[in-house]
């Protein structure tokens, strides 16, 4: 489950705090009833687009065998992230050895004490404490 488990974890929690930069149409394109004209500028929260009910039932939550819709946390066609495979396999590596050494570890406090950073340019736990 550990794979299936990165990959909610990548979808669910942005590695970026809203922070993206500018994408600029092509061509005339219609987005969500706006017509984005050539050379015009749009930006896109990859954070919401993970978050989407229509793709994505309870976005808030991690569902381990949700099925196989893509997230874009690494971003998408020519702005692909090129260590997206690498973050992976780091992740998966690093959940495993954990949680294969220390299989009673959970997290010492109740979920809301735990504190995000808000006003920093990349997202993450401010500390999580744990105990086994």
């Amino acid at each position: 489950m550990i794979p299936r488990a990165v990959e909610e974890l990548l979808r669910l929690v942005p590695l970026l705090n809203g922070l993206t930069l500018p994408r600029y149409a092509g061509e005339d394109v219609e987005l969500g009833g706006v017509l984005v004209r050539a050379g015009e500028s749009v930006v896109v929260s990859q954070a919401a687009a993970n978050h989407d009910p229509a793709v994505f039932p309870s976005p808030d939550r991690i569902v381990l065998d949700r099925p196989g819709a893509p997230h874009i946390s690494f971003g998408h066609g020519i702005h692909y992230c090129l260590g997206a495979h690498l973050a992976r396999l780091e992740l998966q590596t690093v959940l495993e050895r954990v949680t294969a050494r220390l299989p009673g570890l959970r997290t010492a406090v109740p979920e809301e004490e735990l504190r995000w950073r808000s006003k920093e340019f990349f997202s993450g736990l401010r500390s999580l404490p744990v105990t086994w």
